[in-house]
């Protein structure tokens, strides 16, 4: 090597079997004292991570530390939209204890009125773009909804007939309190298909949305994804990460009223 030749950085994996080796000589020197107190911090912390419930973030670190989690699946922008045409159930609450009336709140306001009164969606869409983390294929092969239902609940029930929803009439769906619950693909035609098997990298992504819905309960529900990277084993995220969403049937609403301040008592 001449002095004009650049000095190539070791790669990752001669790093790690560098510090593999260090790490292996600095543990033949330690003495058998040295090594048992080693192992009573370890054992501590593990029996720390399963009573406290930190063991899938004990797993993350020892995937980072090892390097596989450069490769592997992201989901970006999850987004939970309600419909206001299939508009929401306000628990335990009367048309007129909404404020302000939802006849004098802007379409586009509808969803953050519905919050503020604690409303329950009956019908959701929520969108998400699956992305690797490299320019290593990762096949995505399931879609697995996670639900807990319960009798819907009673209150007012409040809807916009006259807008249109923003939740696509085709694609993928999941009633939420279906037997069983299952997402299910459509084609244009709105036939039942095959559930896709996406594969996806840093550069090729896919998008997905799915629209939720309930007839008769109330159902707590988030989405299970299942993939691999190669031949490794496979994994799972979940949509949310923390917590679930919620839908809710209008059948045990006590009245019905167009978001325009009309009576339904007919729906």
């Amino acid at each position: 090597m001449t002095q004009d030749d650049p000095v190539q950085a070791p790669s990752p994996p001669t790093r790690r079997g560098r510090l593999c080796v260090k790490i292996k000589q600095w543990w033949e020197r330690q003495s058998i004292g040295v090594k048992g107190l080693i192992f009573s911090v370890i054992g501590g912390v593990a029996v720390f991570a399963v009573t406290n419930g930190v063991v899938p973030g004990v797993a993350a670190f020892v995937r980072w530390v090892s390097g596989s989690e450069q490769h592997g699946l992201i989901i970006i922008g999850e987004e939970v939209v309600a419909s206001d045409r299939a508009g929401w159930v306000f628990e335990g609450k009367a048309y007129v204890d909404l404020a302000p009336d939802p006849a004098h709140v802007k379409r586009e306001d509808m969803d953050a009125w519905a919050q503020q009164n604690d409303g329950t969606a009956v019908s959701q869409a929520f969108w998400f773009t699956l992305a690797g983390r490299s320019n290593t294929a990762v096949d995505v092969t399931k879609l697995v909804p996670e639900v807990s239902c319960d009798p819907s609940i009673k209150g007012v029930h409040v809807y916009d007939a006259t807008h249109l929803s923003v939740i696509p009439s085709t694609s993928t769906v999941l009633k939420a309190d279906g037997d069983p619950p299952e997402v299910v693909f459509r084609d244009e035609n709105h036939k039942e298909i095959k559930a896709p098997k996406y594969q996806v990298t840093e550069k090729d992504k896919e998008e997905v949305g799915i629209s939720v819905s309930a007839a008769s309960h109330r159902c707590t529900w988030s989405v299970v994804v299942e993939w691999s990277v190669g031949e490794g084993e496979s994994r799972t995220t979940r949509i949310p990460e923390k917590g679930q969403y919620v839908v809710t049937g209008s059948n045990a609403a006590t009245e019905h009223w167009k978001a325009d301040g009309t009576p339904t008592p007919d729906f």
